[in-house]
């Protein structure tokens, strides 16, 4: 949202600068029998030689609006946006350059949450992202403390303050800026105490119309762009995911397996039927 209260949708994007490697579920099971931290070991040893792994901050832009030409809802996030209608555009580099010198004060009581966000980002109708944005800080006030925010791993830049109104409580690692009186802890107040930004502030208001319910998001579609990723996959990719989803559903019941045979089957024909002789019921299908 820019500086006239105007808005698009972003979606984003964080992008390996390592390239992509992935284990097959025989590579995987023989790694995981002698070590199951083998990931975290890989990324700690990497950092200590130096070899600081990075990603890059993409965004795909949308103007905030219906999209009928669209076959899904923009704002399904189990969907992705098409890339040649929407480019991935660079904004930053992540590089982790240290590791941690004390794994609960830096890891233990990190408190990410799509609640907290900078200026310029407001929140979509994203059914997820309304609830998760209760529920994340929800979840960090119970996990952590009422005080997450004041700890050094999640409070703001040093030359910002937290300004909470939460005074006492576990966790407390110091005192919230309150404005004039630390004994105000609420607003609006006429005493003194913290006071909301100022009407310069222009926040995004989008125009909408009809009735308020709960409904299913219409425009799913549910099965095109799964079928895209299998018809996109190596012969390889294929084989191991044919072998994974066999492996697993071979303990499921059959009403079960046959089931998820006709959900493949929606994505790609050949991807149910092969599935499902894995399975050993293409004939009941």
């Amino acid at each position: 949202m820019n500086a006239q209260g105007e808005a698009v949708l972003v979606k984003f994007h964080w992008l390996t600068q390592q390239g992509e490697h992935n284990l097959t579920q025989a590579e995987a099971d023989a790694i995981q029998a002698t070590e199951l931290g083998h990931a975290s070991r890989d990324l700690y040893e990497a950092i200590e030689r130096g070899e600081y792994p990075q990603w890059e901050l993409n965004v795909q832009i949308m103007s905030d609006d219906e999209h009928p030409e669209l076959d899904f809802d923009p704002l399904d996030d189990t969907k992705i946006w098409p890339e040649e209608q929407f480019p991935y555009l660079p904004v930053g580099m992540m590089t982790l350059n240290r590791n941690i010198t004390d794994h609960h004060n830096e890891n233990e009581q990190i408190a990410f949450g799509t609640g907290v966000l900078v200026d310029g980002i407001d929140f979509s109708d994203d059914k997820m992202l309304v609830g998760r944005t209760f529920s994340y800080s929800d979840t960090q006030r119970y996990r952590v403390g009422p005080n997450y925010l004041q700890l050094p791993v999640n409070r703001p830049r040093e030359d910002v303050q937290v300004s909470t109104n939460q005074g006492g409580g576990a966790m407390s690692y110091g005192v919230d800026n309150r404005g004039a009186d630390p004994h105000i802890n609420f607003e609006p107040s006429s005493v003194a105490g913290l006071q909301e930004a100022d009407e310069s502030y222009r926040e995004y208001r989008p125009f909408v119309s009809g009735h308020v319910m709960k409904a299913p998001i219409e425009r799913q579609n549910n099965y095109a762009q799964a079928g895209r990723r299998f018809r996109e996959m190596t012969d390889a990719e294929r084989d191991d995911l044919v072998h994974n989803l066999t492996t697993l559903l071979a303990q499921c019941d059959k009403h079960i397996q046959e089931k998820m045979v006709w959900h493949f089957s929606q994505c790609d024909a050949s991807y149910g039927r092969r599935v499902a002789e894995g399975l050993g019921i293409a004939d009941n299908i």
